[in-house]
């Protein structure tokens, strides 16, 4: 059980069989030094049947996108009324006693809790629970025996404790209000028919992934390989390197390592072997089309992938080299985005080719 528990993980971490397993190795044009017609025999991929991709939103959809958009734009605020609840964050101020001595450590003038999640001794945030905010609520307790500070652990400590206030998250209501201020529509009516258009198209594009991942799962099935090129061998190596890399970086003995993780060295090697064959098999089915398609990613569209990923993470060039150490372009490579980026050309070729029914 052991052994198949970490199989599958393993598996799982190397990509195998993934539509979008093509990472890793260095890629300026991979494959190019070879004839793949020799390598690998791709099957059909013209004329595939494919179920009609139809797509509906609701009314009730709409509203429930709407209210998360709303809730999206919720603010919070501090406010000195209410009833503490499970869940709330409050700000209190506190004074304990113990033998009506007041001791190091046991008052504060502000302090946040957070219901539930802030760590307290046994009792204190739970006797908070359904008390006004405003009043302040005297608490009998007893520190743990094993607490950290020796000189109160085990002793009863008496806590005064005043809810000074609690966030309460404010969410916008639904109206023209909001449509004005969220969005650059000016009624109701326009606002909600772009939910739909929206909502409509992220159903498009999930049932396209869908229908993507079973054509190209089609195309894999019905072709095989002739020969493995060097590549193969070379990311059996660098797998297994990266195995042995992580377990030097966890200062770990690699018998120890391979223990850890239920393998014999025989049996890793075995996997990371699949893992390979895998991988270059289908790299080298998608070249393939791409090169009978005339497909290709340009370098214009790869700076512009890359220049995006920038914008959406928020960083810069500077600040992603510093928190990932490592370049944009660096990083790119190494998780094989041109080969992702030409392997979603093919498909849609693929899909374009398809026929629907």
């Amino acid at each position: 059980m052991k052994k198949r528990f970490y199989s599958i993980g393993l598996i799982s971490a190397l990509c195998l069989a993934s539509l979008l397993c093509f990472t890793g190795c260095s890629e300026s044009t991979p494959y190019s030094d070879y004839d793949l017609s020799e390598y690998v025999k791709v099957g059909d991929y013209k004329g595939l049947e494919y179920d009609k991709i139809s797509v509906s939103v609701t009314d009730e959809e709409i509203q429930e996108e709407i209210q998360s958009r709303c809730e999206d734009n919720a603010t919070t605020k501090t406010v000195k009324k209410g009833t503490v609840k499970d869940g709330d964050t409050i700000n209190v101020s506190f004074e304990g006693r113990i033998d009506g001595e007041t001791f190091e450590g046991g008052s504060s003038d502000s302090y946040d809790i957070t219901i539930g999640t802030t760590s307290m001794i046994d009792g204190f945030t739970e006797g908070l629970i359904g008390k006004k905010v405003g009043s302040t609520v005297t608490l009998d307790l007893t520190f743990p025996e094993d607490y950290s500070n020796e000189e109160v652990a085990g002793k009863d400590v008496t806590f005064e404790v005043n809810i000074k206030s609690k966030q309460v998250e404010e969410v916008p209501e639904y109206n023209l209000d909001f449509v004005k201020e969220y969005s650059d529509y000016d009624t109701l009516e326009e606002y909600e028919q772009s939910v739909k258009e929206d909502l409509k198209a992220e159903k498009t594009e999930t049932e396209e992934s869908n229908v993507k991942s079973t054509l190209w799962a089609k195309i894999v099935e019905n072709s095989e390989v002739k020969k493995y090129p060097e590549e193969k061998d070379e990311l059996i190596e660098t797998t297994m390197q990266s195995f042995k890399d992580a377990a030097a970086d966890s200062d770990i003995e690699w018998e120890d390592y391979l223990e850890q993780i239920g393998y014999t060295e025989d049996e890793l090697e075995e996997t990371v072997t699949e893992y390979a064959e895998t991988k270059v098999f289908q790299e080298m089915i998608v070249y393939y089309i791409a090169e009978q398609e005339g497909i290709e990613v340009t370098d214009d569209e790869y700076e512009e992938y890359m220049s995006n990923m920038l914008t959406e993470s928020g960083l810069d060039e500077d600040t992603f080299k510093s928190t990932y150490n490592m370049t944009i372009e660096e990083y790119c490579e190494q998780q094989g985005l041109r080969s992702i980026m030409l392997l979603s050309k093919v498909m849609d070729k693929v899909l374009e080719y398809g026929k629907a029914v």
